[in-house]
């Protein structure tokens, strides 16, 4: 049983979301469209993607123990064709820390395994550690957008790289190598302490 689960984001959800889509870290690590635009028009734009765009574009709730809503996670530039689409997240403050890196493994299973997503892009605004530290989001990278986006009255520069069937497999080969490693130093440390 994953730690974090997915289900269609419904009107139900929109007052969460909005706060979010308000939020200083998330419109400074993400786009801050919301801080110029209208309550009853990001209302408005949320219903019109739940009602008409699931075909461009799809929003999904992040639930995590007992249903409880953790965030939101959204897929744009679908190519249904070519089975690609670019990820977009947010955890909600309070939740942050514990169910980030979690958040996103749901999400990834979810559009491989449910929407039979082939390519995913990812983009993350390079001063966005959050999840990862530079190093590691330096190294993920594939493009470096200088001036691609403007949030908070600065221009950030974006990093791009894509997640494929054979990067899922070969990272949960790591992950599983990772448990069984510590589990291995765990069985050493209690029978040097019998």
């Amino acid at each position: 049983m994953s730690f974090v689960t997915l289900r269609h984001f419904t009107l139900d959800d929109i007052a969460a979301r909005t706060g979010l889509l308000r939020e200083t870290r998330f419109q400074a690590n993400l786009t801050d469209f919301a801080v110029s635009t209208a309550d009853d028009a990001l209302l408005a734009n949320q219903r019109r993607t739940i009602a008409e765009e699931h075909h461009v574009k799809q929003i999904f709730t992040l639930c995590g123990p007992n249903d409880e809503t953790v965030g939101f996670a959204w897929i744009t530039t679908i190519d249904w064709r070519s089975q690609s689409c670019e990820l977009s997240f947010g955890v909600l403050p309070k939740f942050r820390g514990g169910f980030g890196i979690t958040a996103v493994r749901a999400a990834l299973h979810y559009l491989r395994s449910e929407l039979n997503m082939q390519v995913i892009i990812n983009q993350v605004l390079d001063h966005n550690t959050m999840l990862q530290s530079a190093e590691s989001l330096a190294a993920a990278s594939r493009v470096r957008c200088e001036f691609d986006s403007y949030t908070v009255g600065q221009w950030r520069t974006a990093m791009f790289w894509t997640d494929t069937e054979d990067d899922a497999r070969i990272q949960d080969l790591k992950v599983a190598q990772r448990r069984r490693d510590l589990a291995e130093r765990i069985r050493a440390k209690a029978n040097q302490a019998s």
